[in-house]
């Protein structure tokens, strides 16, 4: 569901690549920093964090499209064919930075993408860097489902929210626990595939602000020493989500959080 005619559609377009550009500066050596983790697991904070870089996000795209649009966020609006118009859009901003020689932030959940960007923007000159962030399957479906529920409150209950920013930045609303929790599972291959590659990788623990792992360091070594959450707290988490979801009438919310926990109690 495009709904908008295609002269608007290259107006939106021009417009969000003027968008991303706006102060950034060519750099002397320019890197591509591809982030890579499931949605909920802080690819967007990072992103903020990295300066003077051109940030290239889909989930951006689709969240600016709606506020255009004046879409409700709470409608289910996403279909396939704004999924790939955005797509589009960001291959033009990807364009657009390699082309002035601009630091890169690349933010997607498609793996499959991100190992194909970083091939091909060697071609250009560009170092690359991997910023892992890691989550649990478990940890990244609830902090999505938490996430869902602070956003939704806020954009319920503020009036100024919903004028000024008609749709929070991380297409948040859009975003299945399901498809978080296999993405997080996805990411344990790429950190793989990123080893044997000999990319340069920093992996971030869910929640901690510095690397817990950089290339150099002795990756065996920090796999032996990776603390997962136990089991028990995640199931406590998930009470309380329930329990939260219940009480704000969110019934689809409260059953995911449901079949969560059975499957959590299954493994424990």
């Amino acid at each position: 569901m495009i709904e908008l005619a295609e002269d608007e559609q290259q107006e939106f377009t021009r417009q969000m690549v003027e968008k991303a550009l706006k102060g950034k500066t060519p750099s002397a050596s320019p890197t591509l920093y591809a982030l890579v983790g499931a949605p909920g697991s802080g690819k967007s904070t990072l992103a903020k964090k990295i300066k003077n870089a051109v940030v290239v996000s889909s989930d951006d795209i689709i969240a600016e499209y709606v506020k255009t649009l004046g879409i409700d966020i709470r409608d289910d609006f996403y279909e396939p064919e704004i999924g790939l118009f955005a797509s589009k859009v960001s291959n033009e901003i990807y364009k657009a930075a390699v082309k002035n020689k601009m630091d890169i932030v690349y933010d997607t959940a498609v793996l499959r993408n991100t190992e194909k960007v970083m091939e091909h923007i060697e071609r250009f000159g560009y170092h690359t860097q991997v910023k892992v962030m890691l989550t649990d399957e478990y940890q990244a479906a609830m902090n999505v489902v938490e996430r869902k529920m602070d956003i939704d409150d806020d954009y319920t209950g503020y009036r100024t929210f919903r004028e000024q920013y008609g749709y929070p930045s991380g297409n948040p609303l859009a975003v299945d626990p399901n498809v978080s929790l296999h993405v997080s599972m996805a990411v344990e291959d790429f950190i793989r595939i990123a080893q044997i590659k000999g990319w340069d990788m920093e992996i971030y623990e869910f929640g901690k602000k510095e690397p817990s792992f950089k290339t150099g360091d002795d990756f065996d070594k920090f796999v032996d020493n990776l603390q997962l959450m136990p089991m028990e707290e995640h199931i406590n988490r998930c009470e309380r989500l329930a329990k939260r979801a219940d009480r704000a009438g969110r019934e689809d919310d409260f059953l995911k959080l449901m079949a969560l926990k059975k499957e959590m109690t299954g493994r424990n």
